[in-house]
């Protein structure tokens, strides 16, 4: 199971755990019949004893602090076996989504972590979300401030496994991060190989090195959480054991790193949402999420080339779902939010 357990519900008001179950449910009741999602989300549930967005947003709000760096890993390479520099729609969407919510409701620099031919839909993604995008030092000097900017930054790290481990410690020593997201990232496995969901490997030198970053991270304590939906995303190592149960070739596919709270979705987008909406509502700012569009990320990226992962077009779409439904999501979850914190009142 993941190293922390997320925050014990006793501290956690009332009105974020139930506000938590129903963005949980929102999020990761398998709407898309993956046929793995409720396995993969009761085993990560039992893990943490609280809905995995209401842990994960209470890891955050517990160790972030203004002008603190928060690193945001995504970007899977797409059509891997063809072509470098692709990637798809799901995660960077979310990560973007992640980014604006954490840099406006905490005051924290967000820093998205990308292979390097990648980079470009990061940066294109963080300014579809409404972030100024800079060189990575000038992020840093935006903040605490006053005065201060929304300003995001997009940097790459090794994709070999030797270079990993050799950029590490200094890697997190100049940044020191107050925390670590992964968004639909792969996440290597016993023999330290990726796959896809079907157990096609993804060719190593396509994928950061992050696994390396976030076991680090775990040993000096830095909070960690991982977003995914197949069972094949870093963090996943939290559910091996649903994942080998469930997942056809699971004992191939399955990652190993685990994190302190993973949110296991039916998109790993949608996680990324649900988190970011429990975020915004548990520091009492809940119009955060009104303000991204996620139909704008979304187009923007596809605009630059990304694809949908489900479809392999180049179609504005996330993991098969419309704009309109995506849309609708972030609405169902700012509503929920806000009438939680409101309170039900009838006239």
């Amino acid at each position: 199971m993941g190293k922390e357990t997320g925050t014990p519900s006793t501290t956690i008001d009332r009105t974020f755990i139930r506000l938590g179950e129903t963005i949980d449910a929102l999020v990761s009741k398998d709407f898309t019949a993956r046929g793995i999602s409720h396995e993969l989300y009761e085993q990560a549930r039992a893990q943490t004893g609280l809905p995995l967005t209401t842990a994960a947003a209470a890891l955050l709000v517990r160790h972030v602090r203004p002008g603190d760096r928060v690193l945001i890993f995504t970007g899977w390479p797409s059509r891997s076996w063809l072509i470098r520099g692709l990637t798809e729609t799901d995660g960077p969407v979310g990560a973007a989504v992640l980014a604006r919510a954490i840099e406006q409701g905490l005051g924290a620099i967000p820093i998205v972590v990308m292979e390097q031919s990648l980079l470009p839909f990061g940066e294109t993604a963080l300014r579809a979300a409404g972030l100024i995008v800079s060189d990575l030092q000038t992020a840093l000097r935006s903040k605490p401030g006053p005065p201060s900017a929304a300003v995001a930054a997009a940097i790459a790290y090794p994709t070999d496994w030797e270079a990993g481990r050799a950029a590490a410690d200094a890697f997190l020593q100049e940044l020191g991060p107050a925390a670590l997201i992964a968004v639909e990232l792969p996440g290597a496995n016993a023999e330290d190989k990726y796959h896809n969901v079907t157990a096609r490997e993804v060719p190593s030198q396509l994928v950061i090195k992050a696994d390396i970053l976030f076991r680090e991270a775990g040993r000096r304590r830095i909070p960690t959480i991982g977003i995914g939906d197949g069972g094949n995303e870093l963090g996943m190592g939290n559910v091996k054991q649903a994942i080998v149960q469930h997942l056809k070739n699971g004992d191939t596919v399955a990652p190993v790193t685990e994190v302190d709270v993973l949110i296991a979705s039916n998109i790993s987008n949608w996680g990324a949402y649900g988190l970011a909406a429990m975020l915004s509502a548990m520091i009492g700012k809940p119009d955060i999420i009104r303000g991204i569009s996620v139909s704008r990320i979304t187009q923007r990226l596809v605009d630059a080339g990304a694809i949908d992962g489900l479809t392999a077009y180049v179609d504005a779409k996330n993991d098969g779902t419309s704009q309109e439904i995506n849309e609708a999501l972030m609405g169902l979850m700012h509503m929920a939010a806000t009438m939680h914190l409101n309170g039900w009142a009838k006239g």
